[in-house]
C-alpha cells in the first residue's frame, strides 16, 4: 500500500511538471451578445493539509552543476509551484557516495515519515532492495 501511495505521489509530481495543452477560446457567435460572467465562489475556509514531505539522498553536492544539482533545482521548482514550504517540505543529504552511509540516511528518512524518499544514483540500487 505504501509503495502504491509513493508511486501516486511521484506521478502527481511528474504530471504537475508537464506543460498543458493550450485550448482555443471560443468567440461569441454574434458580436452584439456578450455571455454572462459566471460567479466564482471564493473558499474562505483554509484546508488543514499536511505538507508532502520529500527527502533525497545525493552522491554529490547540490551545487555540482550536474546530477545532484539537477534534482535539487527541480525539487525547489516543484516546491515553489506547489505553494512553498507549507505545501512541500524538502530534506536532502548531499555527498553520500558511500553506499552504506546513504542506506542509513534513506532508512532514517523513511523512519521519520517522509512521503517520498529518493535515492538519486544507480549506486544505491542494491541497498534499495534491502530497505524496501
Amino acid at each position: 500500500m505504501r509503495k502504491l501511495f509513493l508511486l501516486m505521489v511521484v506521478l502527481v509530481l511528474v504530471a504537475g511538471c508537464g506543460g498543458g495543452a493550450s485550448t482555443p477560446t471560443e468567440e461569441p457567435s454574434s458580436p452584439g451578445i456578450v455571455p454572462e460572467a459566471t460567479e466564482q465562489v471564493e473558499e474562505t475556509d483554509e484546508l488543514d493539509i499536511e505538507p508532502i514531505r520529500i527527502a533525497v539522498v545525493m552522491p554529490s553536492a547540490t551545487t555540482d552543476m550536474a546530477w545532484s544539482q539537477a534534482i535539487f533545482d527541480a525539487l525547489l521548482r516543484i516546491q515553489e509551484k506547489a505553494g512553498g514550504e507549507d505545501v512541500v517540505e524538502i530534506a536532502f543529504t548531499e555527498g553520500m557516495f558511500n553506499v552504506t552511509d546513504a542506506a542509513a540516511a534513506l532508512r532514517d528518512y523513511a523512519a521519520d515519515g517522509y512521503n517520498l524518499v529518493i535515492a538519486h544514483g544507480t549506486q544505491y540500487g542494491s541497498s534499495l532492495f534491502e530497505i524496501a
